[in-house]
């Protein structure tokens, strides 16, 4: 999957990651942001503003090597997560 900048993504673990949980993130011009994850047994966890991770560059290639499942979602669902 090829990631565009100003689109929320929800990042899946891998099932041999056994954290059965995933990431909500963000994405402008240059970097990555986490607004929220979750995790098996720990409950939702929304930030109250943006954390950078890395760039979108690092992103990518990251994702290609692990293999993380990622899909594009709407900012409607984003809002429904975080509510």
């Amino acid at each position: 999957m090829k990631i565009k900048p100003y689109k929320y993504y929800k990042e899946y673990y891998n099932e041999t990651d056994h954290s059965g949980g995933y990431n909500i993130l963000y994405t402008d011009t240059k970097h990555v942001y986490i607004l929220s994850y979750t995790r098996r047994n720990v409950p939702f966890y929304k930030y109250n503003h943006k954390v950078k991770l890395v760039t979108i560059k690092a992103w990518q290639e990251y994702i290609n090597h692990y293999f993380y499942k990622i899909e594009e979602i709407s900012k409607e669902d984003v809002f429904l997560e975080l509510l």
